[in-house]
């Protein structure tokens, strides 16, 4: 009986959260034409009515030299580490929002580990946030909300930087046989996976052109409701950039 209800549990949550991916994937297209292609598309033309792409273009460019320095044992050596570290500490900060009690934490050169309450509330949050999160790139979130807007590109070359160094992170560490992955399971693992890196990306990509507080409005309720209920207008939105 037990058995049957968590493959029953399995299959529903993977179902919800295959359904969120393509929700989320429509509103990445529609984040990517609509509102990064139209910043650079309209940069000179509309310059001082709108953002623009110039500071993402830049951290990403950063991180991209950065990798440059890899050619050097030491600074291989510490990046291992910090992604290690940033691994542990994604699942930690997750499971704190859970309210799970934190046991131990354990970066070293042997073993990375973090022991915490388990509990099934959150489990597939918490197991995989550190495959989908970019948790320093979501720690500048509040301040690029607030933050004066004569620091934006700087914001913006700081965001991309992050959000980079989680892509490389993720490209380096994920594969299908990781522990984690395997106990939630791969259909829900990569389902869940696609969902939150499709919201993530969508958001950063909306973020210059009218700010936080309107790239989330419009990437969590006006892009997915036109997704849903006027298909053929976002279509005509997310193609005519391109």
């Amino acid at each position: 009986m037990i058995r049957d209800f968590q493959k029953y549990s399995y299959w529903l949550t993977t179902g919800i959260y295959v359904l969120l991916a393509l929700l989320f994937f429509g509103v990445l297209l529609k984040s990517f034409g609509y509102d990064a292609v139209d910043m650079w598309v309209n940069f000179k033309t509309e310059r001082g009515k709108q953002g623009n792409m110039i500071g993402l273009l830049c951290g990403f460019a950063a991180y991209a030299l950065f990798l440059l320095f890899l050619i050097s044992p030491k600074i291989r050596h510490n990046l291992r580490w910090f992604m290690h570290f940033t691994h542990e500490l994604t699942h930690t900060l997750v499971a704190l929002l859970f309210f799970r009690r934190i046991e131990e934490f354990v970066v070293s050169g042997r073993d990375c580990y973090v022991k915490y309450q388990k509990s099934s509330i959150g489990y597939v949050p918490i197991t995989l946030s550190p495959y989908c999160i970019p948790i320093y790139t979501f720690m500048l979130f509040p301040f690029r909300y607030f933050g004066a807007p004569q620091y934006m590109f700087a914001f913006d070359v700081i965001i991309a930087f992050t959000y980079a160094f989680h892509v490389h992170s993720f490209i380096r560490y994920t594969r299908h046989t990781q522990s984690d992955i395997e106990g939630c399971g791969l259909a829900r693992s990569t389902a869940f996976i696609s969902f939150v890196h499709c919201s993530v990306l969508a958001l950063i990509l909306s973020m210059p052109k009218g700010g936080m507080k309107l790239a989330i409005q419009r990437v969590f309720w006006e892009y997915p409701i036109q997704f849903l209920t006027d298909p053929l207008g976002w279509i005509h939105d997310v193609v005519k950039f391109f």
